[in-house]
Order: C-alpha cells, then sequence, then structure tokens
C-alpha cells in the first residue's frame, strides 16, 4: 500500500480546520498531519513535518497569506493550495498574491452556512489535492532573473519572419494566452511589461477555480499597462484591450469581432484554450497569436497547432520557467510552438512585434 499524502491545513478558525480534516481524511489515501493557526506557526511546522501539500488560510494573525507563501516557498518549498472566503474583493486580491509569491492554485474555502454544497466541494477539493500535491515546486528567491545581456541575445538570433511586418492601417492582431497552474504570476508580469502603444487585442483563458475570474481581473487591472475587463457577450475586442475569460465558460469570437460565450461541455476543462485559439486562427489567420505558458495537461496544444497553420505567431514557455510543463510539453510536442522562451523574452517578443510607433506631437 503507497504511503498516503501528508497534508498541513493552515487556518485562524478551529472550526474550519476542523471541517477541512473531516473532509480531506474522508479519502483513505490523504492524513492531516498537522494543523496551524497563523502563519508563524506554519512556517514551523512545515519545516518539522515536510508536508506533501499545504492547505492555507489567507487571513491570518502573525503573517498573512502573502508572506506565509513567500518565507515557506524561499525556505522549505512545498505545494500550496491557497482557501479563500472571497472570490473577489480584498481576500481575493490576498491569494492572488499568494499565487504569485509561489503558491500554486486558489479555491474558494468551504461554506459552513450551504451544507448541500460540501460534499462536491469535499470531492473537488481532494482532488485538486491529489493533483498538487505531485507538482515539484522549487525555491522562489528573488532577483533570479537573466541578465539583460542574454535576454538582449535571445531577440537578437529570433528569425526575422518571427517579428513580422507591421499590421495593416485598420486591421489588428490578437494575441492569446492560455495557462493553467502557475499562470496567474506569468500573466501579470507580461501585461504589466506590454506598453500602451500595444496594438494587438489579446484574450488571456486561464483555468482557475470556479468563481474566481472577475477577481484575477481586479488584480492583474492592478498592474497591467492595458485595461483588463472580464468578458461577456457581446463585448467587442479592441487593440491594447485584455479580455479574461470567465471561468465556467469558453471564449467564441463571432466574425464582427464580438464575443460569445459558450458553456457547451464539449471538454473536460472549460474555459478551454483549444477553443478560444482554434476560433482566433479562423478568424484572423496570420493576424492571430499563441502564447501558451505554465499548466497541466495538454489544453492548448491543438488550438496553438491551428495558429501556427494559418502563419500566426506561436510561442511555448520553457521548462524551466514553468511550474508545471505539461501544456507548454504538449504544444512542443505537437509541432505547434514556434518559439519557446522564458517569460521575459517571450515579452520581447510580442513588444517587438505588436507594439504600434509612438506618435510624434
Amino acid at each position: 500500500m503507497t504511503n498516503p499524502l501528508r497534508v498541513l491545513v493552515v487556518d485562524d478558525s478551529a472550526l474550519m480546520r476542523r471541517l477541512l480534516r473531516q473532509m480531506l481524511e474522508s479519502d483513505p489515501t490523504i492524513r492531516v498531519v498537522g494543523e496551524a493557526g497563523d502563519g508563524k506557526t506554519a512556517i514551523a511546522l512545515t519545516a518539522e513535518l515536510r508536508p506533501d501539500l499545504i492547505t492555507l488560510d489567507v487571513r491570518m494573525p502573525v503573517l498573512d497569506g502573502v508572506e506565509t507563501t513567500r518565507q515557506i516557498m524561499a525556505y522549505h518549498p512545498t505545494p500550496i493550495l491557497v482557501l479563500s472566503a472571497a472570490v473577489s474583493g480584498k481576500d481575493a486580491n490576498i491569494a492572488f498574491e499568494a499565487l504569485a509569491a509561489g503558491a500554486l492554485e486558489v479555491m474558494e474555502k468551504p461554506s459552513l452556512a450551504d451544507a448541500d454544497s460540501l460534499d462536491h466541494l469535499r470531492r473537488t477539493l481532494i482532488r485538486r489535492i491529489k493533483l498538487l500535491a505531485r507538482v515539484k515546486v522549487v525555491t522562489h528567491l528573488r532577483g533570479r532573473r537573466h541578465p539583460p545581456s542574454e535576454v538582449r541575445k535571445t531577440l537578437i538570433d529570433t528569425p526575422h519572419h518571427v517579428r513580422g511586418p507591421r499590421i495593416a492601417p485598420g486591421q489588428f492582431p490578437v494575441v492569446v494566452i492560455g495557462a493553467s497552474t502557475g499562470g496567474p504570476k506569468v500573466i501579470r508580469q507580461l501585461l504589466a511589461g506590454l506598453p500602451n502603444t500595444f496594438a494587438a487585442a489579446v484574450i488571456l483563458v486561464q483555468h482557475i477555480a470556479q468563481g474566481f475570474g472577475e477577481g484575477m481581473a481586479e488584480w492583474l487591472a492592478e498592474t497591467s499597462t492595458l485595461p483588463v475587463e472580464l468578458a461577456h457577450d457581446g463585448l467587442a475586442l479592441q487593440p491594447g484591450r485584455v479580455l479574461l475569460a470567465p471561468d465556467q465558460s469558453d471564449l467564441l469570437i463571432k466574425p464582427d469581432g464580438t464575443v460569445r460565450l459558450s458553456m457547451s461541455p464539449l471538454l473536460l476543462q472549460r474555459p478551454s484554450i483549444d477553443i478560444t485559439m482554434t476560433a482566433v486562427a479562423e478568424l484572423y489567420g496570420a493576424h492571430s497569436a499563441g502564447v501558451l505558458l505554465t499548466g497541466m495537461g495538454r489544453d492548448g496544444a491543438v488550438g496553438m497547432r491551428a495558429i501556427r497553420r494559418v502563419g500566426g505567431l506561436t510561442i511555448a514557455q520553457d521548462e524551466a520557467s514553468c511550474t508545471i510543463f505539461g501544456m507548454p510539453r504538449a504544444a512542443i510536442e505537437l509541432g505547434a510552438a514556434e518559439l519557446v522562451l522564458p517569460p521575459d523574452q517571450i515579452l520581447m517578443v510580442l513588444r517587438e512585434r505588436f507594439s504600434a510607433p509612438k506618435r510624434v506631437l
């Protein structure tokens, strides 16, 4: 018999810790090895117990979820699943900051007032823990970046056709960025680095827990140079505008360039990166681009291949910088990725390819 997954539960509510323990240990393959009511205790127990995974509250005394995540990932790297009591507002913002600090995913915390949903949440929570506990996390220390000379060299060595001609007046390209586990941090880095002269429309398709789409859009907008909105039916694609696909909906594009959301259960994962990239490839042809970031599974590989077949730019995140290399690996193996780059170099290629020249007043 294999050893059970060892989980550390961190929450300032003793009642919530008891509920989480009961939910997790209803599965015989999971064992709660410790509980902590604050961030400082969580760090000490992580060092002592070396759990396979940590469930982490965002609002706690002594140290909140963000600083606790930073300390754990710097000194005792461990897969962390953040549990937030709110899907938008301040708690959601802290949850996404924890993702940026190295946590893997965020889920809504169980509600004691909603007994009907507890069993569904229990099964979802157990499933996510089993997947995330297998992730090989790395130490997160600030300042580990490629030197500027190395970044410049990579861009200089990029084939000239990748930079491409400027888009003709009256037309604009569409960039689809797809990501899953580990994606929010990288997406935020890319959006923060794009100039306000960016001449492409941007669509984000991020696999995220139900209800967190609005919170993620708000969090991304805080540092993005471009406006970020949660997509809805009828919203028009525009150069320099970023649209985030809502959780639980596939994002399609009508021939007039407006959004159509679909909840058709065609694929296991929704929103589907494959569906959005394929739709953009069909409508925008060589003016389309696909960027596939860190994530588990194969979503996005087929969609990126569709973009490459019509002459669009396709970029996969490289293995060394990925939290999970599953999705980019699938795209590379399928021959869908024209370039394989770390995030800072992905940003440089996007800036070079799609930024409009500044106006001279």
